[in-house]
């Protein structure tokens, strides 16, 4: 039935290409592959991180990027640095500021000779055109995977092969000269770099060096070559490069070397700069490894990244954190979580509020798990929309601060990080990836952070004469319906709950 499934979907690949006259109709396996060129020994890069002698292959070097500046400035230096190869694989990437600002350095990147791989889920409705011109650059190769094929009109594409559109890449990576590479929760876009947004995504990242840097450029090839990566000439065919004097005169009307280094977003001012110019970047090391669903699960929902953690957690001993910005457990993940804590494992949920949620559907569902959790003994913990978490999980406050960040602590020496949320949308129809890592001392820093991290930031959830509440440890007030969440959110969030949508969430 898998192999059948494959087959339909792949055949809907080829339809995709002659049902729209503004795409030319190609199979996609005719594309052309191409590859990383592999650790650059004589990189920059590689002299900046190898300094301290410890051997990429065989070790994972990693520095968190908690704060949104400190992300965005990471990545710009990664792109600055760059001698030889760029690869970029994301789910969303806006056209605002901060992409703007990464948009602008990739170019300059590629005018130096630097080749550029830019890999976008085609969720996202953008400029086909302006990509186009892009594209046309002999540097740089956009495509897009698993594309809609009514460019103009998504939502008729949507309802018309909403099987095949319906499974998104989730995952999200950056690769500079495959010595160094950023992976985690993080998108591109303002509100995932503390950058001018209403609402703020408190997301997690690391930067990486050593053997979980090649893992994650295997990884960008496997998709890169896949018959889902679909490339942007197909789709805006016979598109002229795009100049430097049109792309310069953007640069001075966007003004975007001034909103970059000056006022509360200057990089030079930030202490990760200051680490970056004098070399004394801490890394923390240890046995790495990438875990990644392959292309093709959005033709056979089978999930390697889930094979692979039920893995790790079936062996865990005495703690589990999770932190999961979208938390739908479902009924056998609930029973699995109460057995654990039955066997005596710790467990602390840490999720969104209704409020802070930006998807209320969501919220519906999980609600639906609450007091079974709680019952079960496992600590559970909502976010609250005024948060302002300012050191490893990363929530700083704006008008609606809504926690992005996907990461596991366990047994307090193993750390995961990656694009995976708790719910059936990422176990069966997303692609996914995430870095797990052996390093105790950063793993108990986080835990010995984190109990005040949570009662200055987050409602406690509890049980009062058999109903959920919520304890704002700080205060001692106990709420009992959902705290800062207007009636409309509560109504929606209710409704959704009883639609049965629970398998795409």
């Amino acid at each position: 039935m898998l192999r059948s499934l494959s087959k339909a979907l792949f055949g809907s690949m080829l339809i995709l290409f002659s049902a729209c006259s503004s795409i030319q109709p190609r199979d996609p396996s005719e594309k052309s592959t191409s590859f990383q060129y592999g650790y650059q020994e004589d990189s920059s890069l590689a002299k900046f991180f190898g300094s301290d002698n410890r051997e990429p292959k065989t070790n994972t070097g990693f520095y968190p990027l908690n704060q949104g500046h400190d992300a965005l400035l990471a990545r710009i230096a990664l792109i600055e640095s760059a001698g030889k190869s760029l690869d970029l694989q994301y789910y969303i990437y806006r056209n605002d500021e901060t992409s703007q600002l990464i948009t602008w350095r990739l170019y300059e990147a590629a005018q130096r000779g630097v080749r550029i791989r830019l890999l976008l889920d085609d969720m996202q409705k953008r400029n086909d055109a302006g990509m186009a011109e892009l594209n046309a650059h002999p540097n740089i190769e956009i495509r897009l995977f698993n594309p809609h094929q009514y460019r103009d009109a998504r939502l008729f594409a949507f309802a018309n092969d909403f099987e095949r559109l319906n499974r998104r890449m989730h995952n999200k990576a950056l690769i500079a000269d495959s010595v160094s590479a950023i992976v985690g929760g993080r998108n591109i876009g303002n509100e995932y770099f503390s950058f001018e947004s209403n609402v703020e995504f408190g997301d997690f990242d690391l930067m990486l060096y050593g053997e979980t840097v090649q893992q994650t450029a295997d990884q960008f090839d496997l998709y890169w070559n896949s018959l889902y990566a679909i490339p942007m000439e197909w789709i805006v065919p016979g598109s002229e490069k795009v100049s430097d004097e049109i792309i310069q005169a953007q640069v001075k009307k966007l003004q975007l070397k001034e909103k970059f280094s000056t006022g509360t977003y200057n990089f030079k001012e930030l202490t990760l700069y200051q680490k970056l110019q004098q070399g004394t970047l801490k890394l923390y090391w240890g046995r790495g490894r990438v875990w990644f669903d392959l292309p093709d699960k959005i033709a056979t929902q089978e999930s390697q990244l889930v094979d692979n953690l039920s893995e790790l957690l079936a062996s865990i001993e005495h703690s589990f954190v999770l932190i999961s910005p979208y938390f739908v457990p479902t009924e056998s993940g609930t029973k699995a979580l109460a057995e654990a804590a039955k066997r005596g494992v710790n467990i602390t949920i840490i999720t969104n509020s209704l409020a802070s949620n930006d998807v209320f559907a969501v919220h519906g569902w999980y609600a639906k798990y609450r007091k079974d959790l709680v019952e079960a003994g496992i600590q559970l913990w909502e976010v609250k929309a005024s948060a302002s978490i300012k050191n490893k999980w990363s929530l700083t406050g704006s008008s609606r601060s809504s926690l992005h960040a996907k990461a596991m602590l366990i047994d307090e020496h193993t750390l995961f990080v990656g694009s995976m949320n708790w719910d059936p949308r990422s176990a069966e129809l997303n692609t996914e990836m995430a870095v797990v890592i052996e390093q105790p001392e950063y793993v108990q820093e986080s835990l010995h952070q984190l109990p005040q991290q949570l009662r200055a930031n987050a409602y406690q959830i509890i049980l009062r004469d058999g109903d959920i509440a919520w304890l704002d440890v700080t205060t001692g007030e106990t709420l009992h319906s959902e705290p800062e969440a207007s009636v409309w959110r509560k109504m929606g969030a209710w409704f959704s709950g009883i639609l049965p949508i629970e398998d795409q969430l």
